[in-house]
């Protein structure tokens, strides 16, 4: 200490001083009493002056201030010369509650009398202190979650420097905590990280609160090789919001990927031979379906001939389901508007009647139906609608026929009419193998069907439940 310094503290009020210092102070005798406080300490422990002044600290308070750390502490002072600096006591006053004590001390000499005394500085530090144990406490839990979490998770600086780490990040990518912690992430590893996409999303984080949700690389990883991982990336909420540190979520994918690679690789293999069947069997249909016919030239009874040709129609009924899969690529379903317009219209088009003598009144809701019911539903139509086009429009320059599918609250319904002159029932039309065919096809569809027939035309109503349409 130069003189200067020396000379400037002599002329200081050294009361004034003490009463500047935010901590309390007392002067001790070599036998512990108290010998000076200051208003600061008074007035922070809650006692009197007259009460305080010339009693042994351990009397203090009704023996309050009788605390054996601190009491061993400031002996030591005493014994060993030695000084204390921020030792922490903490202690249960009875009128003031709990308290958290900064303790500094050291042994000081008159100049005067060369007596000794001890010099003891006391900060309430009980708020900062239980602030301190709220932290660690948090801190601790969070750790506790971090590490109980499966996935890796990364706790990142605003500059991108790892602040923690997860258990599973380290067991993971087979790295440890003293070659990440600390570390920015574009070197951690060998550079695996530093994707620029990656670090230009996560820059942006934290200025911009937004987030990064499911964003895909594929790196190749020192000893555990190439690995598919899906992040996730968010600013860590606090009040205020005023935090630069965000979370980094991790999901090795890389199985995953895999298994989805080889069940899309099976699935387009299926629907390729699944094609490829569709179209061998359409193939088949038409073949059958021209043998037929050719055969059904060569006989000469007009019953013989008649069988041959509801025989094709049904075979070209069946082949029209695959052509239609065929031309949608589907192995499995078919929009019903275009498979039963094409059945109707194959259907006139076989006939012997003149072109345009028939209007069609078509409409049909776009539902799909699986191959389940497109193949009895086709038939059905078919039988049908053949047989309106044998009986309704003989001896006749035109004539309606119509097809209607609607989807209803509880079922789906077809209706197939005409507007010929009804069905004579003494002609036994519902006797043959159709009609036989048409119950069999109802049956096997859960459905109900139903036949309106007068002057005016037939109509046929199939109700089939919605339980049967979409039942896959």
């Amino acid at each position: 200490m130069n003189d200067s310094y020396s000379k400037a503290l002599r002329t200081m009020n050294l009361a004034e001083i003490v009463e500047t210092l935010r901590e309390g102070l007392i002067v001790l005798t070599e036998d512990l009493r108290v010998e000076y406080a200051s208003d600061r300490f008074l007035k922070m422990f809650q006692v009197d002056g007259e009460e305080t002044l010339g009693r042994a600290l351990s009397d203090l308070g009704d023996g309050q201030w009788n605390i054996p750390s601190l009491l061993d502490q400031l002996n030591q002072i005493v014994v060993q010369d030695v000084t204390l600096e921020d030792i922490e006591v903490e202690h249960h006053f009875d009128h003031i509650g709990r308290k958290v004590m900064r303790l500094n001390a050291r042994k000081i000499v008159w100049v005067a009398n060369s007596a000794k005394r001890i010099l003891l500085a006391i900060d309430d530090v009980t708020e900062a202190a239980d602030h301190a144990r709220e932290l660690s406490l948090q801190r601790l839990l969070a750790e506790g979650i971090v590490d109980t979490l499966r996935e890796p998770l990364l706790v990142l600086d605003g500059d991108l420097q790892i602040i923690a780490a997860s258990r599973a990040f380290y067991l993971k990518f087979n790295v440890d905590a003293e070659h990440a912690i600390g570390r920015n992430l574009v070197d951690l590893g060998n550079g695996q990280w530093a994707n620029a996409e990656l670090i230009q999303l996560l820059e942006e984080v934290v200025p911009d609160n937004s987030i990064i949700e499911d964003y895909e690389i594929t790196q190749d990883f020192p000893q555990i090789g190439t690995r598919t991982v899906l992040l996730n990336a968010r600013k860590i909420f606090r009040k205020g919001n005023n935090t630069k540190t965000l979370l980094l979520a991790m999901e090795d994918v890389t199985e995953r990927r895999r298994l989805e690679a080889e069940r899309d690789q099976a699935l387009d293999q299926s629907n390729r031979l699944l094609e490829e069947l569709n179209h061998r069997m359409m193939n088949s249909m038409s073949m059958i379906s021209s043998v037929i016919s050719m055969e059904g030239k060569n006989l000469s009874g007009d019953e013989g001939k008649g069988a041959f040709v509801r025989m094709r129609k049904r075979i070209e009924a069946i082949g029209t389901l695959y052509r239609t899969l065929s031309r949608t690529a589907s192995v499995e379903s078919v929009k019903a508007d275009g498979y039963l317009s094409a059945i109707v219209h194959d259907a006139v088009s076989a006939t012997e009647l003149s072109p345009g003598v028939i209007d069609l009144d078509l409409l049909i809701d776009d539902i799909l139906l699986s191959t389940r019911i497109a193949v009895p539903l086709g038939l059905i139509t078919n039988e049908l609608v053949t047989n309106s086009l044998k009986y309704a429009y003989k001896g006749r320059d035109n004539g309606t026929l119509g097809l209607r599918l609607i989807t209803g609250k509880d079922d789906v319904e077809l209706t197939i009419w005409d507007d010929g002159p009804g069905i004579d029932e003494s002609a036994r039309v519902d006797s043959g193998l159709g009609q036989k065919l048409v119950d069999s096809f109802v049956q096997q569809l859960g459905g109900a069907l139903s036949r309106i027939s007068g002057k005016d035309g037939t109509r046929y109503i199939l109700a089939i439940p919605h339980s049967e349409i979409f039942r896959r």
